[in-house]
This record gives structure tokens, C-alpha cells and sequence, in this order.
């Protein structure tokens, strides 16, 4: 009997930690600044870049974000270099944080070829989340 407890203890412990792991609710690029609302309701998600778009941001939309933790955005061109870098200090826990980083148009206009947007998540020394995603112009 003892023994079933614990498995059924444990059973129900492993849900609540997975939600409670620090995950990405959605990401994506917009082609001014975005606003959590829109995102969250499918406003960005048909973004499409071209040599004359205004500007290039690069979104996420974060759970479960810990005191202490910092949320890092890099937005980069197509030759690697970075156009946006933003480093967030979570000061408090949050359920979900909305955050972006972006770029104006160059005079020149956009290069052609892949924007990579980057998030990465850390707690202390170590990286608990990352993930990138693109927008091409072809």
C-alpha cells in the first residue's frame, strides 16, 4: 500500500513540474513594434518581409519565468551580425512575459537572405531555455 502512495505521489508531482518549466508560449517577427494582445491572438503570424518593410522585430511570448532569471533576444542579419540584443533581469516570478527586439529599416534597404531570431533563458550560471526561428527575403 505504502509503495502505491509514493508511485501515485510522484505521478502527480512530474505534471505539476513540467508546468512549471520555463517554455515558450509563442514567437515570431512583426514588422513594427507588437503588442502582447496581437500576438497572442494571431496578428503576426502571417509576417512577411520585404526590401521596403519599415522594420524587422523579433517577438516572444515566455512562461514561467523565475526571480533572478534574464531573458536574452538577439535579432540577426543575414550575414550573422546583430541588429537587436535586448537582456531582460526578471525581477519577479511571472506566468508569462511578452518581450521584443528589432530593427529599423536601413536606408539601403533589407538584405536578402535569412533574419534569425534568438531567445535564450538563464537562471544563475546555467541556460534553461533557448530556441531561434527565421523570416526570409528571398
Amino acid at each position: 500500500m505504502l509503495r502505491w502512495l509514493l508511485v501515485a505521489a510522484a505521478l502527480v508531482a512530474f505534471p505539476a513540474a513540467a508546468e512549471t518549466a520555463t517554455r515558450l508560449a509563442d514567437a515570431g517577427f512583426a514588422l513594427e513594434r507588437p503588442w502582447p494582445a496581437a500576438a497572442r491572438t494571431g496578428a503576426y503570424d502571417r509576417t512577411t518581409l520585404t526590401i521596403y518593410s519599415p522594420g524587422l522585430t523579433f517577438w516572444v511570448d515566455v512562461a514561467a519565468l523565475q526571480s533572478g532569471d534574464h531573458l536574452v533576444l538577439d535579432l540577426q542579419g543575414p550575414d550573422g551580425g546583430l541588429m537587436a540584443a535586448r537582456d531582460v533581469p526578471i525581477d519577479l516570478t511571472k506566468d508569462r512575459y511578452f518581450a521584443f527586439a528589432g530593427a529599423k529599416r536601413p536606408s539601403r534597404g533589407w538584405t536578402r537572405g535569412a533574419y534569425t531570431g534568438w531567445v535564450q533563458v538563464t537562471r544563475g550560471d546555467l541556460i534553461v531555455f533557448e530556441h531561434a526561428i527565421q523570416i526570409i527575403l528571398p
